[in-house]
């Protein structure tokens, strides 16, 4: 019995040494405890996440917190601390240890930010491209860089600056300027820009389907400029008035000096440069399209066995790129001197515009012949011709107009 009781009285001592050591083993495991939620059983050191200030949270809170905090979209990315008054910013490590699911979306909204407020990159403007410009040079904005991008994916150019296509020789805000105005002042454009208009001889009325600006009335056969309405031989270089309607000329309204003159002085002025402008970017829209049509030719070329190969038609693909940049060239130029206040310079200038205009004109009717009634040596020489003023016109702006 008394071997019994010892027995007994050693399992009951057995029992109270085991209690002993949970409670030992319980005290060594300090439980923590957090700050958002204040769980009163608390957590083990492996269920928080701590950052470099020192402050921890359960991993539940953790989640929760970066869940809302990607709520606010790129604002995300400033998020601090959840402790009160700390400043210590939240980072991908903590996104990653905390809610590994939302890290991708963490980062975008990280690249998002770094590319709107870091002053050399810009995102594509391509139709859903998502890749990222940087500007060459160290200046640290646009402005100094001063360049323009073109993407490597979608192929599309466009000013670092602004985002807009290459607008040379017009500044950023000179454009942003004139695509404002353009959008208040576009019912009355578009009234005076018809889609087609009368021929100045016989009144048929006539739709412009191609780039050149020499036109001829299919009934009455009368030749004329789709700009100025006037006579084509005008325009010919044997009568020294080549291309004169790039200028504009106020004419006996300009000593009427009522407020209602006025006004009507300066949509005048206004629509005299904007159905320039939107003839140009008609214009350009063609060379684009023709652009196309030959390098689609080029590719067919490659795939027949015909007499002609895809060499043959490379020069009309020059001469269409060239239209293309042109076009675009002189589509701006007329945006710049809406705004070129020195009257000596707008003159200068406007030499320079009609020479462009008048060889640009020039290419575009050989380029728009019939392939077998090209002239290959005509077209590649004009081509070159044309190269040559559209920069000699940015290179006189370039250099503050100065002869």
């Amino acid at each position: 019995c008394q071997g019994g009781c010892g027995g007994c009285g050693g399992n009951e001592g057995g029992g109270e040494s085991g209690s002993k050591a949970a409670k030992r083993t319980r005290a060594g495991t300090k439980k923590k405890h957090c700050e958002i939620c204040l769980d009163e059983d608390g957590f083990d050191a492996d269920e928080m996440i701590g950052m470099p200030c020192g402050h921890e949270f359960c991993e539940t809170c953790w989640y929760g917190f970066i869940a809302n905090a990607l709520e606010k979209g790129p604002l995300c990315v400033r998020e601090s601390c959840p402790q009160a008054g700390c400043k210590e910013l939240i980072t991908e490590e903590e996104v990653e240890r905390a809610a590994p699911d939302l890290l991708p979306k963490f980062e975008t909204y990280q690249l998002r930010s770094f590319v709107e407020t870091y002053g050399m990159t810009r995102w594509c403007p391509g139709p859903g491209c998502e890749q990222v410009a940087v500007a060459p040079g160290s200046g640290g904005v646009f402005a100094d860089a001063g360049g323009v991008a073109s993407c490597n994916k979608c192929e599309t150019c466009f000013c670092l600056k602004c985002g807009e296509e290459p607008h040379a020789p017009v500044t950023c805000k000179d454009l942003a300027m004139w695509q404002e105005k353009c959008r208040n002042e576009s019912e009355t454009a578009n009234w005076i820009l018809a889609n087609t208009k009368p021929c100045p001889k016989c009144s048929s009325r006539i739709e412009k389907n191609q780039g050149c600006n020499h036109m001829t009335c299919s009934g009455c056969r009368y030749e004329f400029c789709w700009i100025c309405m006037g006579n084509w031989t005008e325009h010919g270089a044997n009568t020294g008035g080549y291309y004169k309607c790039n200028k504009f000329d106020l004419g006996n309204e300009g000593n009427d000096q009522s407020d209602a003159a006025k006004a009507k002085r300066e949509l005048d002025r206004y629509l005299h440069y904007y159905k320039r402008y939107h003839n140009h970017s008609q214009a350009q829209d063609f060379a684009k399209k023709a652009l196309k049509e030959t390098e689609a030719r080029m590719v067919l070329l490659q795939e027949q066995n015909t007499d002609t190969v895809w060499t043959d038609v490379e020069f009309l693909k020059t001469a269409n790129e060239q239209l293309v940049e042109c076009r675009k060239v002189l589509k701006y130029t007329y945006c710049y001197g809406f705004y070129l206040q020195d009257a000596e310079k707008r003159q200068r200038f406007e030499y320079h515009q009609e020479m462009l205009e008048r060889f640009t004109e020039n290419l575009s009717e050989l380029s728009e012949k019939p392939l077998r009634e090209m002239n290959r040596t005509e077209v590649v020489n004009q081509t070159r011709v044309v190269d040559r003023f559209m920069k000699n016109i940015l290179e006189y702006v370039d250099n503050g107009m100065e002869d």
